[in-house]
């Protein structure tokens, strides 16, 4: 049976507004109708799309040749590693890596604080994550998990790159101690993070994951999208 595409596109519009990622939406759209039904790049293509509050569901005209055959690849990678560099995914895939500069561009991705994110975050998204920051803060006076998940396995709480300990913190304070610093096996990387984290004292962490309420507070306050 042949499926209308614009039924697709208002499915993938439907996934979106629901908080789902273009990945999620893949998958769940080639269960229902099949593999053939929607390619992992058009999904990220209607995403990207709908990022920039453009939710006309009719297809806009083609004009040239795609950037590159290569293209779920590139995001798919990007999706497992949010630090992968493009000189990295261009070694493992074999092409120019001013290719997948160029592809991540019209993709609406850059990097901040060496993390692959959007261009900017749509409305939906900001609101989304200025009431998850509420509900964290208002949790968090109630009853100081964050204390508790300093000496716990407690999992981890919702993501952001720029607010993050790991990459605002020890990702940074690990990159400046590796300045000037040559690395020529496994070996001697291992080496250098076990000592690295060995001696920094409880207080380097835990002063960090402290800092999270009043950061969510700034975002709430100033609609931040993001907080560099």
């Amino acid at each position: 049976m042949e499926i209308n595409k614009e039924k697709i596109h208002y499915i993938l519009q439907y996934y979106y507004d629901k908080g789902k990622n273009a990945a999620q939406t893949y998958e769940k759209i080639c269960a229902i109708y099949g593999e053939d039904t929607l390619s992992k790049s058009a999904a990220w293509k209607w995403f990207t799309r709908f990022r920039t509050e453009n939710f006309d569901v009719k297809d806009e005209p083609r004009s040239g040749r795609p950037i590159t055959e290569k293209s779920d690849e590139i995001m798919e990678k990007v999706e497992r590693d949010k630090h992968v560099s493009t000189v990295e995914i261009a070694k493992e895939l074999g092409i120019d890596h001013k290719i997948i500069l160029n592809h991540l561009h019209k993709a609406r991705y850059k990097k901040k604080l060496d993390v692959w994110v959007p261009y900017e975050l749509s409305v939906k998204n900001m609101m989304d994550r200025i009431n998850i920051y509420d509900t964290l803060l208002k949790r968090n006076e109630i009853e100081p998990f964050l204390k508790r998940m300093i000496t716990s396995d407690e999992k981890w709480i919702t993501y952001s790159p720029d607010i993050t300990p790991l990459d605002y913190h020890l990702f940074r304070s690990l990159q400046n101690s590796l300045n000037g610093v040559k690395l020529v096996s496994k070996e001697a990387c291992e080496n250098h993070l076990k000592q690295f984290l060995d001696q920094k004292p409880q207080k380097f962490y835990r002063d960090r994951i402290m800092a999270l309420p009043q950061k969510w507070q700034n975002i709430i306050e100033n609609n931040r999208t993001y907080l560099i």
